[in-house]
């Protein structure tokens, strides 16, 4: 296969068929593990060792600020900051949603409950969309609730189309782009009344905590609280629906690993990472470069992008044993570990900006799991295994699924 059928087979996939991708990503490994794509305008990197390269060595590498396949649609976020100033406004997020005694305590109980409220919804041998029941609205309104936002479900349309016109338009769709802009201004009108309100009388959520957040010396203004706001809601219900649609697509469709989830509750961590390992919620991040540097002898220069492929770096098999399978207890030894910076998986990125929200992804899976099994005793899809949609942002487009409850 020569490095042109490569970039021909990745324009394809760029569509967000439901053609498996694993194939692809083993012989961009093994015969261009770094090539040009004209499709996406820039370099794409396949072998986890230069993803990770390029996700963690700041000297050459940076978050895109501008641009196609950016994150430019939520506004100036922590994404695009370093240093201090990184540190000073991760602080109150990761206050929010990385402590042990929050995430056990009143998160994991919000978590529970809301995730109880939602499958008393369902009725037993009845169909339903299990996506729409539970995978979706439960880190909505949780993610909602942290933030300390009212009215949780009026702006999911919002963020669809905001995180449409982001790190997904690889290709810099103006009709995506425009419809991104236009819900980012309708998402910034809802939230300025309520960070005024904030300011003044400030609360014990995360809202209120940017609204009070000083940076030399000045409160952060108006539009960047904005863009937190659009960026943590997206990716605080992006990464759990996704994949815990994933995962419970993977079980439901093998009953085995079900049945081994249901005898071993201990299991279900690693389950939940080896998910994460092998149908990432996001296969792509886009990167500039800072300062000329090569990669596997090939010469990048200032300014140039490059697509990190972190689907494929999840399956290398020169980290992973039979990496296209799905093991159930890979991760039965540390499944923690794979939800923080020192991971061997990579769907939470790496370095600087491995994804704050990680641990509370865990906590969000981890619950809904241990319920499911509690209650459900035989559960099927209605009709076809559903297939996954989306290139940079990937999972099954619904579950619809008939379910048989305990008694």
């Amino acid at each position: 296969m020569t490095a042109a059928t490569i970039e021909d087979q990745f324009a394809g996939l760029l569509s967000g068929g439901p053609a498996d991708p694993g194939p692809f990503y083993a012989r961009a490994r093994s015969e261009a593990p770094i090539f040009r794509s004209q499709a996406t305008g820039g370099w794409v990197v396949a072998k986890r060792d230069d993803v990770m390269r390029v996700l963690t060595d700041e000297d050459y590498f940076a978050p895109l600020s501008a641009g196609a396949g950016s994150s430019v649609s939520h506004g100036r976020t922590i994404l695009h900051m370093s240093g201090e100033e990184h540190r000073k406004k991760l602080a109150p997020i990761a206050h929010r949603i990385r402590r042990p005694a929050s995430l056990n305590g009143e998160i994991g109980d919000l978590i529970r409950d809301l995730t109880v409220d939602l499958m008393n919804g369902l009725s037993t041998g009845a169909a339903v969309d299990l996506k729409a029941a539970l995978t979706t609205p439960m880190p909505l309104i949780v993610t909602a609730r942290i933030m300390g936002l009212p009215d949780a479900p009026k702006f999911r349309d919002w963020y669809n189309a905001i995180v449409a016109a982001g790190a997904s338009n690889l290709s810099g769709d103006p009709e995506v782009t425009a419809r991104g802009v236009a819900a980012r201004k309708s998402l910034a009108e809802w939230l300025t009344p309520l960070i005024e309100d904030r300011r003044q009388s400030p609360g014990d959520d995360l809202l209120s905590d940017l609204c009070t957040l000083r940076w030399q010396d000045e409160l952060l203004p108006v539009d960047e609280i904005v863009s937190f706001c659009s960026f943590i809601l997206a990716a605080g219900v992006e990464t759990t629906d996704r994949a815990l649609s994933s995962l419970l697509k993977r079980l439901i469709s093998e009953p085995s690993d079900w049945a081994a989830l249901a005898a071993d509750r201990e299991l279900i961590p690693s389950a939940c990472a080896e998910a994460l390992r092998w149908a990432p919620p996001v296969h792509g991040i886009s990167r500039g470069v800072i300062t000329d540097t090569t990669i596997r002898g090939v010469e990048l220069a200032a300014g140039d992008r490059v697509l990190v492929l972190l689907a494929s770096a999840n399956r290398d098999e020169d980290y992973f044993d039979v990496p296209d399978s799905f093991v159930v207890d890979r991760f039965r030894d540390n499944p923690k570990r794979e939800f923080t910076p020192k991971a061997s998986i990579m769907p939470f990125g790496a370095g600087t900006h491995h994804c704050t929200g990680s641990l509370l992804a865990l906590q969000e899976m981890t619950v809904a799991m241990n319920l499911l099994l509690d209650r459900v005793e035989h559960i099927e899809f209605v009709g076809a295994v559903p297939e996954d949609v989306g290139y940079v942002l990937r999972s099954p487009a619904s579950l619809p699924v008939r379910v048989k409850f305990r008694s």
